[in-house]
């Protein structure tokens, strides 16, 4: 299954499941949200495009005070096809990357129309190189990357109704080094993603 499909079947199962469960003191939340990424460059060697990115967030609130909330989140983040802007027909066409990095969210004000919050946390991140190069041919040295990544983040909620909401967010997902098919620095890499869409709680 390619990452496309399965965000896309993660989101649409998400949506199934919510109407039915979304009531109660709204103890969880499911984000799902669009945004762009402007991942690092690999130098002069391979340079990307900004491109789309889907996530799923699913978070469950541990404790809830007068002023603030504390929660446990699971953001899945995909973005389907980084398009390689450097010229050269051997190079990879463009990759794609998962990040998986569960944390810890802090919300203040609580339970207001309009409440900010900061995320932290750290996990999994896989990038799959093209198996085409820019020419079309074949790319037979396609390289696979599975590496630990860490997240920093915070946006804005901004509450609809008891069940939906808005959200607008910015994560730094930082994680090692990729693999291509050709050499590259390598070195730690930065994805900047900016996203918004809605949350449903329940």
């Amino acid at each position: 299954m390619t990452i496309r499909g399965a965000v896309g079947r993660l989101l649409v199962g998400a949506l199934l499941f919510l109407p039915a469960t979304a009531r109660g003191d709204d103890r969880f939340d499911v984000g799902l949200l669009l945004g762009t990424t402007k991942t690092g460059d690999e130098g002069a060697v391979l340079q990307f495009r900004r491109e789309v990115t889907y996530q799923a967030t699913f978070a469950w609130r541990l404790w809830s005070g007068p002023r603030a909330a504390i929660a446990i989140e699971v953001p899945l983040l995909a973005s389907p096809a980084f398009e390689v802007t450097t010229t050269g027909p051997s190079l990879p066409l463009e990759y794609a990357s998962l990040y998986l990095t569960p944390g810890v969210r802090v919300t203040w004000p609580v339970r207001r129309p309009l409440s900010v919050f900061g995320t932290i946390g750290a996990g999994y991140a896989r990038y799959s190189e093209s198996r085409f190069r820019i020419d079309t041919s074949p790319n037979a040295d396609q390289r696979d990357t599975n590496t630990g990544a860490f997240h920093v983040g915070g946006g804005v909620d901004v509450r609809a109704r008891r069940w939906l909401g808005f959200r607008a967010e910015v994560r730094d997902v930082i994680t090692g080094a990729r693999a291509f098919s050709i050499p590259t620095p390598g070195g730690t890499v930065h994805n900047i993603i900016p996203s918004a869409g809605l949350v449903l709680r329940f």
